[in-house]
């Protein structure tokens, strides 16, 4: 993965620095978020979408930037709630937020990583933009709901993808859709890519023992338990195969290899 983001080191950096500029500030709440924010991370939304687009040749500009960094914020706030749904004492190697003081410093604390994302949306003044998160966020909240009602009950395939497409790919398809929009590109290419790769991340994530055992005690049914390990498998490797068919048209480059490489790591 360091290999990977190496390629696009700058434009990394630049994210994480518009994300310290809004924790710089005095409260102790500041200081925590920081930690949180910046504990080992794979920052994979913007790292994945800053190769995407400059593998088709377009040029990072700070509006580019504004918008993962609503990502970051959005994908951030979501993990401090989740952690109180989920009574997930550990985050990242760290006692959760939830878990060191309170559920409701936890669920503030993220309430106040989605104002900053919405003083940066209305700052890029941009309709569509604003448009495109508001449904994502939308579709996170109503997922995360179903999830809750299905709690002991075995969904059926169907339904765990929607909860995929609604808790995890609709992020990615926000901020893909949003540089497709401000970099001239076709935004429903961009969502396709975004929409594939996100469920395949949920799929191996909830393959992945630790999750497993978050859901388990949170009798969660996950995909595995609906169709078993092999089928999962197979899903997520068609998944992978339509993730890596868009990029078969791509001009071969430097970002387009980090793309490949990256999905290399979804592989199992």
């Amino acid at each position: 993965m360091n290999n990977i983001k190496c390629i696009v080191e700058d434009e990394l950096n630049l994210v994480d620095r518009e994300l310290n500029s809004y924790l710089c500030r005095e409260g102790q709440i500041y200081e925590e978020l920081k930690e949180f924010i910046f504990s080992p991370r794979k920052r994979i939304r913007s790292l994945c979408t800053i190769l995407y687009f400059k593998a088709l040749g377009k040029e990072i500009s700070q509006n580019f930037i504004d918008i993962l960094v609503v990502g970051e914020l959005i994908h951030n706030a979501s993990l401090l709630h989740d952690d109180v749904i989920d009574e997930s004492k550990m985050r990242r190697g760290n006692v959760a937020l939830w878990a060191k003081y309170t559920p409701t410093v936890s669920i503030l604390s993220g309430d106040l990583l989605l104002s900053f994302a919405t003083e940066k949306l209305i700052k890029l003044n941009n309709f569509e933009i604003i448009k495109f998160f508001q449904e994502c966020t939308q579709r996170m909240s109503e997922a995360e709901i179903k999830q809750y009602f299905l709690r002991g009950i075995r969904p059926t395939k169907e339904e765990y993808i929607s909860i995929a497409e609604g808790k995890t790919a609709s992020l990615f398809e926000a901020i893909f859709k949003s540089c497709a929009s401000i970099s001239n590109l076709e935004i429903e290419k961009a969502k396709k890519f975004a929409k594939n790769f996100g469920i395949l991340f949920q799929l191996r994530n909830d393959l992945d023992d630790i999750s497993a055992s978050v859901d388990k005690q949170n009798k969660i049914f996950t995909l595995k338990d609906i169709l078993g390990i092999e089928k999962t498998y197979v899903l997520t490797d068609n998944y992978l195969e339509e993730t890596r068919r868009v990029l078969e048209e791509f001009p071969n480059s430097v970002y387009k290899i980090g793309l490949m490489d990256l999905l290399k790591i979804y592989d199992r």
